[in-house]
């Protein structure tokens, strides 16, 4: 009943949550209205041809639509902003480099692209080449007993150090929300429990793969008798995982999607040269002199009998 329960009924339940989250969430960030161009910089702006730009400020404060779709690889790929996170005491007119989080945050976010790229070998039949390739060269052979991988490690070492900043420094404690630490604390809890069956407590991974596949086919029976095969241990990693697939569309993870529509990084920092017109504004319709001096007759001719003129004069 625990292998129904957790591994047929809880992820497909989760990966539609998932999905309408992700759906919802796009939908909503695309109606929202930009009324002004907001792009957020730190290099200089294209203006005057005396002022001149390196090839930094190019990419920092982008002018045309290709500069600014550099400026997103970096950002996406990079974490260009956060590699900037340089703090400031304007009391002692010093400054100090905080740029360990992007260290912390580069270790976190490609040790779980390793991961996520690792566990594609359970949804693939054969497993594809490059996955095969990545995970040889990942893994320290000949030294332990299963092969350690290096990305397994590196992901729970920078979660707990992403959550000790948010405990132990005073400003980031300040500022965290329950939310914050929850996060952290089931991500924490998915790497662990996913270490654990690899080195210590074992499952049938054929079963597992076998139930996998068939959640993918839709093959319910199939995916019933693999689930009953499989060792408990497997469905608490399982159903954390599901958890945070249905919680993702709902919190700050979100980001990960939220990057590609956020004005402050999409939009070229041209508004000397271009003006924005908010695409939602409905259109405007102007009118002639002739249709203003009818729907204002009266109070027109009494300003012109004032002595002032109303009509204007035709070159």
């Amino acid at each position: 009943m625990i292998g129904i329960i957790f591994g047929v009924l809880v992820p497909y339940i989760a990966f539609a949550i998932f999905v309408a989250g992700v759906v919802y969430k796009f939908i909503y960030w695309a109606k929202s209205a930009v009324p002004l161009k907001i792009p957020t910089t730190s290099g200089q702006q294209k203006s005057l041809k005396f002022i001149k730009r390196t090839i930094y400020d190019r990419f920092d404060s982008p002018f045309t639509k290709w500069e600014t779709a550099v400026r997103m690889i970096l950002e996406i790929f990079a974490f260009r902003s956060l590699l900037k996170n340089t703090r400031y005491y304007l009391d002692r007119l010093s400054q100090k480099d905080a740029r360990w989080l992007w260290l912390f945050a580069i270790l976190f976010h490609y040790s779980l692209l390793l991961v996520l790229i690792r566990h594609t070998k359970f949804f693939f039949e054969p497993v594809p080449s490059f996955v095969e390739m990545l995970s040889e060269l990942e893994a320290f052979k000949g030294v332990f007993i299963p092969s350690v991988y290096v990305s397994g490690l590196a992901i729970i070492a920078a979660l707990l150090l992403l959550w000790f900043r948010r405990i132990f420094l005073s400003r980031e404690r300040c500022i965290s929300l329950p939310s914050d630490h929850f996060a952290l604390i089931v991500l924490l809890a998915i790497t662990i429990s996913g270490n654990v069956m690899r080195y210590f407590i074992k499952v049938d991974i054929s079963a597992v793969k076998g139930l996998l596949l068939s959640l993918m086919t839709f093959d319910i029976a199939k995916a019933v008798e693999f689930a009953n095969a499989i060792e408990p241990m497997f469905y608490i990693h399982f159903a954390l995982g599901s958890f945070l697939l249905a919680y993702f569309p709902f919190s700050k993870l979100m980001h990960a999607g939220g990057i590609f529509l956020s004005p402050t990084r999409n939009m070229p920092n041209n508004n000397r040269a271009e003006r924005h017109v908010n695409p939602w504004n409905p259109p405007y319709k102007g009118i002639t002199w002739q249709e203003y001096y009818e729907a204002y007759k009266d109070q027109l001719d009494e300003i012109a009998e004032s002595g002032y003129k109303v009509k204007p004069e035709v070159m």
